[in-house]
């Protein structure tokens, strides 16, 4: 999947007040991760799950790091596939921010 675009964002936060939008937006940036950064975590360390356990996904990265990526199977894989699991994150931390803005209402 494609990574969030502003015009995707501003379909969330549509009909929102000016003071939400900023709260969503202060929120947002402070947790969603650089697809760019992970990727090169994924390269450099992704045997050792660092790219899963910044994306939260723990299962998968202490078996990455027990098993060295699964003898470096996991990790290549993780190579190409780990953009989308970045811009999956992303999506998931906004859609829970969006919910507890829209709950707070």
């Amino acid at each position: 999947m494609a990574e969030m675009s502003v015009i995707e964002l501003q379909m969330m936060t549509k009909g929102m007040a000016d003071q939400q939008k900023m709260l969503f937006m202060s929120q947002y940036d402070s947790v969603k991760k650089d697809p760019n950064m992970i990727l090169i975590l994924s390269v450099l360390f992704g045997y050792l799950g660092v790219d899963r356990f910044m994306l939260g996904d723990m299962g998968m990265g202490i078996l990455k790091l027990l098993t060295g990526g699964c003898c470096g199977i996991l990790w290549l894989i993780d190579i190409f596939t780990i953009r989308g699991k970045v811009n999956d994150y992303n999506r998931k931390q906004a859609n829970e921010i969006l919910q507890g803005i829209k709950i707070s209402e």
